[in-house]
C-alpha cells in the first residue's frame, strides 16, 4: 500500500530564502541589465534637462498711512482684484515683446517662434503668487498683505533682469492706475458740479422771469392785496353813502328851488325833516349790511321803511313841482336871488355826484382787479413752489457734489503724495544660485526605484517562464518523493575562471556606474568639493545637535 508524501515546503513558510538567493545568483544578469538601463536613462534625463532658475521679488501691500476717518480714498477696490487687474495690464503683448527684445530672453529661438508662441511662453514662465493673512480663521476673511512676482529662465541673470522689470512695471502701474482713478473721480465730480451750476443758473433765471411776469400776484403780496381789497371795499361803501347823500341833497335842493320859485316855504322844513330821516335810515341800512345778511329781519324792516319813506318823498316832490310850474308861468320874468343860489348849489352837487360816480367806478374796477389777482395767487404760488423746489433740490445736489469734489481732491492729493494704500518693494529679485528644476535628487531616486523594481520584475518573470529543475527541492516537488542522493554540480577549471570573471564584471559595473554618476554630478550639477563640504557641514551640525 502506498503512503502519501508531504513536502517539506508545504509545512514550512511559503518564502524560501534559499531558493530566492539561488534565483538571484542565476538571474543576476537579468536584474542588472534593466537596472542599469533604467538608471542610465534617469541619469540621461537629469543631464539632458536644462536647469531652470527662478528669480522673484516680494511686494508688500501697505495700507493707507492716514486714517480713513479723516480722508477716505476714492480707490476702494480689493487688493487682490487690483493685483489681478494690474497683472493683465502688465502682461500685454506689447510689454512682453518689449521685455523679450530688451533682455534677449529666448536668444536665437526668437527668430523661429511666432509672436503668439513667444507671448504664450513668456506668460507661462511668469508667476504671480498672492500672500494672504486669514482673519478669524476663515477663508472668507483672508486679506492680501503681499504678493510675489517671479520669472523662470535657464539663465539666472536673465531671470533676475526680467523679474526686476516686472516688479518695476507692477509698482509703476499701481501708482499710475490709482492716480488716474483718483483724477477721474475728481474730474467727474467737477463736471457734474458744473452741470448742476448751469441748471441752477437756468432755474434762477426762470424764477426771476416768473416773478417778473406775475409780479402783482406773488404769494408774499397776498396780505397786502387783501388789505388793499378791504380798504377799497370800505372806500366804495363810503363813496356810495356819499353818493346817496349827494343825491338826496340834490333832490332836496330841487324841492327848495321849486318852492322858492313858487314862494312856498312852509313845506320846506317838513321835507327837510323827512329827508334827514330817510338819510338816517339809509345810513343804518348800510351799517347793518356790514354785519347782517339780507334775510335778517332788521334788514328787511329797514328796507321796507326806506321804500315807504322814498315813495312819500317822491309824491310830495311831484306835487310841489307841479304847483311850482303853474305859478312859475305867472311869475316868470321876476328875478329871484334865492332861486339863482339854489341853482348854483344844484350844479355843484351834480358835479360832486359825477365825480363820486367816477370814483365808484374806478374803485369797483380796482376791487375786481384785486379779486382777480387774489384768485390768481394760488396758481402763481403753485408754479413758484415747483420752481423753488427744483432750485432747492439743485442747490442741495450742488452742495453734495462740491463736498464730494473736495473729498475727491483730498483723495487725489493723497494718491499723488503716496500716502494712500500702495505697493512697496519688500524684497527685490536677486540672482538665483540654485535651480528650481529639474529636481535631480527626486528624478534619481524615482529612477533608482524603478530600475530596482524593473530588475526584480524581470527576474521574477524569467523564473516563471523557466520550467527547468535547478535544485533537489525542485526535483522533490516534481517527483513527490525525496531523492536518494543529491550530487552537486562539479565546475571545471574553465567554468571557474569564467565565474571569477563574471564576479569581477559584476563588481566593476556598479563601480563604473557610481564613477559616472560622480562625474555627471561634478560637471553638470555641483562640483564634488562643494558637495563634500556641504555634506561635512551637515554632518558637523548633526553631531553638534546630538
Amino acid at each position: 500500500m502506498s503512503q502519501d508524501y508531504t513536502l517539506p515546503e508545504e509545512e514550512s513558510s511559503p518564502i524560501n530564502i534559499e531558493r530566492i538567493l539561488s534565483a538571484a545568483k542565476r538571474r543576476f544578469l537579468f536584474f542588472l541589465i534593466p537596472f542599469v538601463a533604467v538608471l542610465a536613462a534617469s541619469v540621461a534625463v537629469i543631464l539632458i534637462l536644462p536647469p531652470l532658475y527662478t528669480s522673484f521679488g516680494t511686494i508688500l501691500v501697505e495700507t493707507q498711512q492716514i486714517s480713513t476717518d479723516l480722508i477716505e480714498s476714492t480707490v476702494n477696490s480689493d487688493p487682490d482684484q487690483r493685483i489681478r487687474m494690474i497683472e493683465q495690464r502688465v502682461m500685454t503683448r506689447e510689454n512682453l515683446l518689449r521685455i523679450i527684445d530688451k533682455y534677449n530672453v529666448y536668444g536665437n529661438d526668437r527668430q523661429y517662434m511666432t509672436v503668439s508662441e513667444l507671448v504664450f511662453r513668456m506668460q507661462e514662465e511668469i508667476g504671480i503668487e498672492v500672500i494672504t493673512s486669514s482673519l478669524g480663521g476663515s477663508r472668507r476673511g483672508d486679506t492680501t498683505i503681499a504678493f510675489m512676482v517671479a520669472f523662470n529662465h535657464e539663465n539666472p541673470q536673465i531671470a533676475t533682469d526680467v523679474a526686476n522689470e516686472l516688479v518695476t512695471l507692477f509698482l509703476s502701474e499701481n501708482v499710475r492706475t490709482r492716480t488716474e482713478r483718483a483724477s477721474e473721480a475728481t474730474a467727474f465730480l467737477s463736471d457734474e458740479a458744473d452741470k448742476v451750476r448751469r441748471l441752477l443758473t437756468q432755474v434762477e433765471s426762470e424764477i426771476v422771469a416768473y416773478k417778473q411776469k406775475y409780479k402783482d400776484a406773488l404769494p408774499e403780496h397776498l396780505g397786502l392785496r387783501q388789505s388793499m381789497l378791504e380798504r377799497s371795499e370800505g372806500e366804495i361803501r363810503d363813496l356810495r353813502r356819499d353818493l346817496r347823500a349827494l343825491e338826496e341833497d340834490k333832490r332836496y335842493l330841487q324841492i327848495e328851488l321849486t318852492s322858492a320859485r313858487s314862494g312856498i316855504t312852509a313845506s320846506g322844513g317838513e321835507q327837510s325833516e323827512l329827508a334827514r330821516n330817510l338819510s338816517t335810515l339809509k345810513d343804518n341800512l348800510v351799517e347793518s349790511s356790514t354785519r347782517l345778511t339780507d334775510s335778517h329781519p332788521n334788514i328787511i324792516a329797514l328796507k321796507k321803511r326806506i321804500a315807504a319813506m322814498e315813495k312819500q318823498v317822491e309824491e310830495e316832490s311831484t306835487a310841489a313841482l307841479a304847483a311850482a310850474s303853474q305859478e312859475q308861468t305867472a311869475a316868470s320874468g321876476v328875478y329871484n336871488p334865492v332861486v339863482e343860489k339854489l341853482q348854483i348849489r344844484i350844479s355843484a352837487t351834480d358835479d360832486k355826484i359825477a365825480e363820486t360816480r367816477r370814483q365808484i367806478s374806478a374803485t369797483t374796477q380796482k376791487i375786481a382787479d384785486l379779486e382777480a389777482i387774489i384768485l390768481e395767487i394760488p396758481q402763481v404760488e403753485r408754479g413758484l413752489t415747483g420752481l423753488d423746489r427744483t432750485y432747492s433740490d439743485l442747490l442741495d445736489k450742488l452742495n453734495s457734489l462740491e463736498s464730494k469734489q473736495a473729498q475727491a481732491q483730498l483723495s487725489q492729493n493723497l494718491e499723488e503724495e503716496k500716502k494712500a494704500e500702495r505697493f512697496v518693494l519688500l524684497e527685490p529679485p536677486i540672482v538665483p544660485t540654485e535651480p528650481v528644476s529639474p529636481d535631480r535628487k527626486k528624478i534619481l531616486g524615482i529612477g533608482g526605484f524603478l530600475a530596482f523594481a524593473l530588475g526584480v520584475a524581470c527576474v521574477f518573470l524569467i523564473e516563471l517562464i523557466d520550467r527547468r529543475i535547478h535544485s533537489a527541492s525542485e526535483l522533490e516537488a516534481v517527483l513527490k518523493h525525496p531523492p536518494i542522493v543529491s550530487i552537486p554540480y562539479i565546475h571545471t577549471k574553465k567554468e571557474n575562471v569564467q565565474h571569477r570573471m563574471k564576479v569581477g564584471i559584476y563588481f566593476l559595473i556598479p563601480i563604473a556606474i557610481f564613477a559616472l554618476l560622480l562625474l555627471a554630478v561634478h560637471f553638470f550639477y555641483i562640483p564634488l568639493d562643494d558637495l563634500f563640504y556641504r555634506a561635512w557641514v551637515a554632518i558637523d551640525r548633526l553631531l553638534v545637535a546630538l
